[in-house]
């Protein structure tokens, strides 16, 4: 892998973070394992997980105006703190509240570091004056991938040897890790930076974001694109971990197996958008994303043929290559039709509904697998998928 002159130098600690840390944070893949041990319900578990996304909805704004008066790094690190708290805590919890609010400590954490990293490294690389962003943030995703990949079999390893309950300790390794490394990654000082208040940020946020919702509402693309998001929102938290692994562990695969799988599945996400960018050209995204989803429900269905863990495994990476090859598509078609001095506040209404999406689908998904099953709950997210298939198919580019 080729650098640009100065670009190690400047974004090594970033680099060097996307390369181990992950490796640590294999929590994802075992979590539900550990809840179902605790004998909590399906739905109490989309209870939980739906509390991340609500809380980092809530806390969006606020912690966007921190970043923004005291600084990118300060508001990255501290936020990885609050997470590492927020994972480390759960390993004491056995109580259903105490970790519902863990959860949400964990939500609150993410808002301070979600978006500040990214523009810690925009500025940095800005006051460099270089060109290299882009190539950044090829590189960081090719190093987390590759990391992700080990990071399973580093989970089935330890899972194997000490149980579910060893992750959050090692999640909350992660994050020091994490906090460890960026320390040592220079920040740019920004001459012009504004130090507004707290009260004027809220005003111009919230100007901003009116605005963005009206362009929205009456562009004929991207209300049709949001809904479309919305649905296959849904879609995903029907075909979550929360209907996957129960359906897995009712086939008899072994707890710590799932590391295994995690691996797998970040394997498919080092080569699938880089296959899928082979069979579009720009100016036909709408219709890849369509057919790819399509393909995607149509698998998901096939759920109610698969009785074996190995038939299990073959879907699942099946349905990821098909998720994961469209994700260049989908940002690029996206941003085609954002005007730049709404790039980012559009990008946050995206956000808010794909969250509130979740926030719903999570606890549902959990209560019909209570019910029905996961074998059936993964259908409903094929059924939801084709639907959201038909609105891509149906938006008109030209409008």
């Amino acid at each position: 892998m080729k650098f640009q002159k100065g670009e190690l130098k400047t974004l090594w600690p970033f680099y060097l973070d996307y390369m181990l840390s992950p490796m640590l944070h294999f929590a994802p893949a075992f979590m539900i394992v550990f809840f179902r041990d605790l004998n909590f319900s399906l739905f109490q578990i989309g209870l939980l997980l739906a509390a991340f996304p609500l809380f980092a909805l809530i806390f969006e704004l606020p912690t966007g105006a921190f970043a923004d008066l005291y600084g990118r790094k300060a508001s990255c690190l501290l936020g990885y703190f609050i997470e590492g708290i927020g994972f480390l805590s759960i390993f004491f919890f056995r109580d259903y509240y105490l970790i519902l609010a863990a959860f949400a400590l964990i939500g609150f954490g993410s808002t301070f570091s979600s978006g500040s990293k990214e523009a810690w490294v925009a500025d940095l690389i800005k006051s460099k004056d270089k060109d290299y962003l882009h190539d950044y943030f090829i590189k960081s995703q090719s190093f987390d991938s590759a990391a992700l990949v080990v990071s399973g079999l580093v989970g089935a390893f330890f899972v194997k040897i000490y149980g579910a309950q060893v992750i959050f300790i090692m999640a909350a390794i992660s994050f020091l890790m994490s906090i460890a490394i960026l320390t040592f990654a220079e920040e740019a000082y920004v001459d012009n930076r504004k130090k507004s208040s707290f009260k004027e940020s809220f005003n111009g946020i919230g100007k901003q974001g009116g605005a963005a919702i009206s362009y929205s509402k009456k562009h004929p693309v991207l209300f049709y694109f949001f809904i479309a998001s919305a649905i296959l929102m849904v879609s995903y938290g029907f075909n979550s971990e929360i209907t996957w692994i129960p359906f897995l562990q009712d086939l008899g695969l072994p707890d710590y197996a799932f590391g295994y799988l995690f691996s797998l599945t970040a394997l498919v996400g080092v080569f699938a958008p880089s296959i899928g960018k082979r069979f579009y050209k720009g100016g036909n995204e709408r219709s890849f994303l369509s057919k790819s989803i399509f393909i995607w429900g149509i698998l998901a269905l096939s759920i109610f043929f698969v009785n074996s863990i190995v038939m299990a495994f073959g879907l699942i990476m099946l349905m990821d290559f098909f998720d994961l090859w469209k994700r260049p598509a989908e940002r690029v078609y996206f941003h085609r039709y954002v005007p730049s001095n709404l790039r980012a506040s559009i990008g946050s209404v995206e956000t808010l509904i794909v969250s509130l999406a979740a926030i719903i689908t999570l606890p549902a998904a959990g209560y019909v697998v209570d019910v029905i099953g996961p074998r059936y709950g993964i259908m409903i997210a094929g059924l939801f998928a084709i639907v959201a298939a038909g609105i891509y198919y149906r938006i008109r580019d030209d409008d």
